[in-house]
């Protein structure tokens, strides 16, 4: 993120500055400070050698560099503001935070930095302090966030600023160059959304919500959205996995095309997974691409399908087989979204979470099996969880956006679960349940192959019932259609079925073609 901190002379831009970069672990710079070094002599002397409009002119060079960064804290001159054009950039992916100071404070304040205060040399300075401030308050007050700061120290400055940003919450970014992004993981985020969507300056902005969901929040995040003087249009789509097609699709685009949303547009997909889904599939075919932020809701979304950028909608033959490979500007996971959410719900959740610490990391997986107690009463371990897998996850793609490799790990026991899903139509079971089941058969799969443990075969059959996921395949499903359901799937190739197996609970293989007979051994040794 950019932080840039605007306000008067003395206001104390450089000491809340440089405490905020230094807590950030952001770059700090003060462009006062990088112009004196490029010019060879302090401010007062330019002023006095070459003149103030000499001085904006570099200054405004100055102003359009800095603002291609990111991850950087800037503190402005104080008549920075002055310039439009210097608005406008700094503006860019940042968010601009005025530091009010009362006039005597800044006169005490300055008092000791005699030469270095230019437009104060003069006989009565508080007069003058009076007069520029009548003259740019109105500009400082374009910022996003104002805090005085006349009688707190910079280090309260800074904690008011990342409180006010939700920086102190736990976070990870997603590293894909240009288009990486960050996962904010917390509590009280959605309150604070949006401030977040400041930093994009969409032109129009679109909440993607569904019928059950959005009535318990509509007021906490229009109010949030409110504040800061954006009104979002709102688009609702009926809850459920068998809405996420292309005709609800199409009914995303022909509300943003009547409301005139344009390429410097942003959504919001506010929900689980689907409207995740489908949020981004429109996102990325809408004007051939335009920004969007995963705020989920469930804890399936929050852990799995809000990081990554795949984005789908379902066909009646397959799910998720129209679809797109499309990043997210920014998550934001609030925790305290999932005290509303059903417990059969969570549930479903908990088997992304599972499914990382078999393909990744057994330290997780010993922590399901330790601390239920916690994590489903929503305490730290919970937030814990979460932050691992999504690092699980943000690392995967990181290296393999686009599955041409690792990335196929994540699909551990999805090619049986979205079979299960497809031959049900999307309505007996929640995704996660239908993964439950795919993770307990694969690794019967590899038991039979002979590559994994029955012991361990045993663990992930008893976790996904400690959570009270089904671990079986239900009689009176198909066993041939399932079989067909999954030659189907996305993820074979030539006809031939490609499951992710596990060797041990945190690592698993990608088998390319897997005994057609062995996997209906397993699917009917799965039967219950």
């Amino acid at each position: 993120m950019k932080i840039i901190l605007t306000g008067f002379m003395g206001s104390g831009k450089t000491s809340v500055g440089k405490e905020l970069s230094r807590r950030l672990r952001h770059e700090f710079i003060d462009t006062d400070t990088l112009i004196e070094q490029r010019e060879g002599m302090p401010i007062s002397m330019i002023f006095k050698e070459k003149g103030e409009n000499y001085f904006r002119v570099v200054e405004r060079a100055v102003v359009e560099e800095i603002s291609q960064m990111t991850d950087v804290v800037i503190a402005t001159g104080g008549g920075v503001i002055k310039s439009r054009e210097n608005v406008e950039n700094i503006r860019r992916r940042g968010i601009i935070i005025y530091l009010k100071t009362e006039p005597e404070v800044i006169l005490k304040r300055v008092m000791t930095e005699e030469g270095k205060r230019p437009l104060l040399n003069v006989d009565e300075p508080l007069r003058e302090i009076n007069r520029l401030l009548k003259e740019r308050v109105p500009l400082y007050m374009q910022a996003d966030i104002t805090i005085d700061t006349s009688f707190i120290a910079p280090g309260e400055t800074a904690n008011k600023i990342i409180e006010s940003l939700a920086l102190d919450a736990e976070g990870i970014t997603v590293e894909l160059k240009e288009r990486s992004y960050k996962i904010i993981i917390g509590r009280k985020l959605i309150q604070k959304l949006g401030l977040r969507l400041k930093e994009f300056r969409p032109s129009n902005v679109a909440i993607v919500s569904n019928t059950t969901v959005f009535p318990l929040y509509k007021d906490d995040i229009l109010k949030s959205i409110g504040e800061y003087d954006i009104e979002p249009r709102v688009f609702l789509i009926p809850d459920g996995e068998k809405y996420k097609d292309f005709l609800w699709a199409f009914y995303l685009y022909g509300g943003l095309l009547r409301n005139r949303f344009d390429r410097d547009s942003l959504l919001i997909a506010f929900g689980g997974g689907v409207i995740g889904d489908i949020t981004g599939f429109a996102a990325s075919t809408y004007m051939r691409g335009i920004k969007y932020i995963q705020v989920p809701t469930t804890l399936l979304a929050q852990v799995d399908s809000s990081v990554g950028g795949k984005t789908a909608v379902n066909h009646p033959l397959g799910k998720n087989m129209l679809g797109t490979f499309y990043q997210p500007s920014l998550v934001l996971i609030d925790i305290d979204a999932l005290k509303t959410l059903p417990k059969r719900e969570f549930n479903a959740g908990t088997a992304e979470i599972i499914k990382y610490g078999v393909i990744a990391d057994r330290c997780l997986f010993d922590l399901m099996e330790k601390e239920k107690s916690d994590i489903i009463s929503l305490g730290d371990t919970l937030l814990s969880v979460i932050k691992r897998s999504c690092g699980i996850k943000a690392d995967v793609v990181s290296k393999d956006e686009r599955e041409a490799g690792l990335r196929a790990i994540l699909n551990f026991g999805h090619t049986v679960g979205h079979a299960l899903e497809t031959v049900t139509g999307y309505t007996r079971f929640l995704h996660g349940e239908a993964i439950a089941i795919g993770m307990c058969t694969v690794a019967e799969i590899a038991v039979r192959m002979g590559i994994f443990p029955k012991e361990e075969a045993m663990r992930i059959k008893n976790l996904v019932e400690m959570y009270g996921l089904p671990n079986t395949v239900p009689k009176d499903i198909n066993i041939s259609e399932l079989l067909d359901a999954m030659e189907i799937d996305k993820k074979a190739k030539a006809g031939k079925l490609r499951f992710i197996l596990p060797e041990s609970i945190g690592k698993v293989r990608i088998e390319e073609n897997v005994d057609r007979e062995v996997i209906k051994e397993a699917l009917l040794e799965s039967t219950a």
